[in-house]
């Protein structure tokens, strides 16, 4: 069974989160009105319309993480030695 991913408007959005917000309305029961899968995406929805306001949902906020990425490190050693006097030093400091 493939997943599919739904790709919702920013319009669709801000009605679930103030549908959510105004009416009192449970996450599911807006779910369910709205055809939206589950309940948790309108939860998502609210939490990042409660930390950016309007600008929530514009495209711009997508994309890659800006933060540094984990994993192998770039700088080449020619040998082990080099290596090691490299991650003595990076603990120390």
């Amino acid at each position: 069974m493939s997943k599919k991913n739904n790709q919702y408007s920013k319009e669709l959005k801000l009605k679930a989160v103030n549908m959510y917000i105004d009416s009192g309305m449970s996450a599911l029961q807006v779910a369910k009105i709205l055809n939206v899968k589950c309940k948790t995406q309108i939860q998502r929805w609210v939490k990042l319309y409660e930390d950016k306001g309007n600008t929530a949902f514009d495209e711009e906020n997508r994309g890659k993480a800006t933060g540094p990425r984990k994993g192998k490190s770039k700088t080449k050693f020619h040998s082990v030695e080099e290596e090691l006097n490299y991650l003595r030093m990076e603990n120390e400091f």
